[in-house]
């Protein structure tokens, strides 16, 4: 549980500093920057997912790994990171004429050249998180955040340019992977012995990834070829603004969770609680601070990134709940990978993408970009309760069981909505300032939703779940609130 609240902790400071850097980047550069710097974004993160490979967790699931696993993973990165920057040579060209961006093509290929660079780090920083040693995943994801923007807010103050956040996420992505063989010592070396044994795994786990990212990005590539870059830059503003609280949040805990989770595939009673409990802990924390932040979008966009962002008001409110939709389903993706049974994710996440595409599309020709967002929405709602029906499968634990789970969960959220409401309603004639009203209604949302939380709980007899963990975890620190053991000393990594 240590190594779950330090990598947690880096990932929210990391987070912290990014919604910061944020709003100091939306008052340097314009909707038109943030729209390139979408376009730049959305295709890496699809070119990534073309070559991911999941290496690092390949060797984590495994019992028994020794340096040739690993040269075999950190052999078959390199070959990734070389099929991605020749997926950029050729891809630059092409996309810079269908989204009408000349400039756009040395864009695109800083990005693959950053792609690559994150695509070759360390190995071993991930495999030793088996052992629940997290702190050098920790510090190479800090500093790789602190590093990119403090190099983007540097060059935008110089240069008022969308290349600040191109040169510093490369500037950035280079320092990380240079840091994380400083944290493991570990010597690359050539070797595809374990090429078949590892991609078993990765197989599916490649073409899962790929849908996720399309699922994730396909809206932007969408909209993006549809409209002028400025309303693509407010879409993409709004869309960065509202991962923060929701998806940011809990990814890391949910990377955390992997290694604990993997311990347990041989003891599918222990493994099914520790993942209920996860998964309606991480939802009682982190589904708040989605709907709150959609509850007060808009005094919040006003102060944090003024007025020329205003009309991202809207969006943010939608993208909001979208990402929190995703927070009641977490613990499918850490089960799944711990049991082996990663197609499933992709059969998953591809039945997700044949339903996002047209209803974005759809959306989109019935209501414009708010079409297209709310398309998402529902998708995403969709794919919530098809991923409870295969956590059922999985663990045996009934769609039933996990929502109920949640319920005073969102019993707490209804009542937030409804007091965030009236205080709203009452701020409104007194014409208080944004950040007043802001900070009003965050306060007594956020007071109303724990106070709602801890009646539910007390009025239902103090059951076992989230609200219980929450507390034992308040009462001891470091308490090992889903009780995963370590591994064993003959399970883990061999360091090369």
């Amino acid at each position: 549980m240590h190594g779950v609240i330090s990598l947690g902790s880096a990932r929210l400071t990391g987070n912290l500093l990014g919604a910061v850097a944020l709003v100091v980047l939306a008052h340097l550069l314009t909707p038109e920057d943030f729209g390139i710097v979408a376009i730049a974004s959305s295709v890496l993160s699809v070119v990534q997912s073309c070559t991911e490979l999941s290496l690092s967790n390949a060797l984590i699931r495994k019992d028994k790994i020794d340096a040739s696993h690993v040269d075999t993973a950190w052999t078959m990165a390199l070959l990734r990171s070389l099929a991605l920057c020749v997926f950029f040579v050729l891809l630059a060209w092409p996309l810079s004429l269908v989204y009408s961006v000349p400039g756009l093509i040395p864009v695109l290929l800083v990005s693959g050249l950053t792609g690559a660079l994150m695509g070759l780090q360390n190995p071993m920083v991930t495999v030793v998180t088996k052992e629940m040693r997290f702190w050098p995943l920790a510090i190479s994801q800090l500093s790789l955040k602190l590093m990119s923007l403090g190099v983007a807010i540097g060059l935008a103050i110089l240069l008022q340019s969308y290349w600040a956040i191109i040169s510093g996420n490369a500037i950035g992505a280079l320092v990380a992977t240079v840091l994380t063989y400083a944290l493991v010592p570990y010597r690359p070396r050539f070797s595809l012995v374990h090429l078949r044994e590892i991609w078993s795994f990765s197989g599916w786990m490649f073409f899962k990834q790929l849908c996720e990212t399309l699922n994730w990005r396909v809206d932007q590539l969408i909209i993006g070829a549809l409209v002028p870059r400025a309303q693509l830059g407010i879409y993409a503003m709004a869309d960065s603004l509202a991962v923060v609280p929701a998806r940011e949040m809990v990814q890391p805990i949910r990377m955390a969770l992997f290694p604990g989770l993997a311990n347990l595939n041989g003891d599918l009673n222990r493994l099914r609680n520790a993942c209920l409990r996860a998964q309606s802990t991480l939802a009682m924390i982190t589904a708040p601070l989605g709907i709150g932040l959609a509850l007060v979008a808009e005094p919040a966009v006003k102060v944090a990134l003024g007025p020329q962002w205003i009309a991202a008001v809207p969006f943010v409110q939608i993208s909001a709940v979208f990402y929190t939709i995703s927070l009641f389903s977490t613990g499918l993706q850490p089960v799944a990978m711990a049991l082996g049974r990663t197609k499933i994710l992709f059969v998953q996440q591809a039945l997700v993408l044949v339903l996002k595409v047209p209803l974005v599309v759809i959306g989109f020709l019935l209501g414009g970009m708010i079409g297209a967002a709310l398309g998402r929405c529902v998708c995403e709602f969709i794919s919530m309760v098809f991923e409870l029906i295969v956590a059922r499968m999985l663990t045996g634990v009934t769609v039933a069981t996990q929502a109920a789970s949640h319920s005073v969960t969102l019993v707490g959220l209804g009542a937030m909505a409804v007091g965030t409401y009236f205080v709203h309603g009452a701020l409104s004639p007194l014409q208080a300032s944004n950040l007043v009203q802001l900070a009003i209604e965050v306060c007594a949302g956020g007071a109303v939703y724990v106070v709602a939380v801890a009646a539910s709980w007390l009025v239902m007899g103090r059951p076992d779940g989230p609200v219980r963990e929450i507390v034992q975890l308040v009462r001891r620190p470091g308490a090992a609130v889903w009780q995963m053991p370590t591994a064993q000393p003959n399970s883990g990594p061999v360091v090369p």
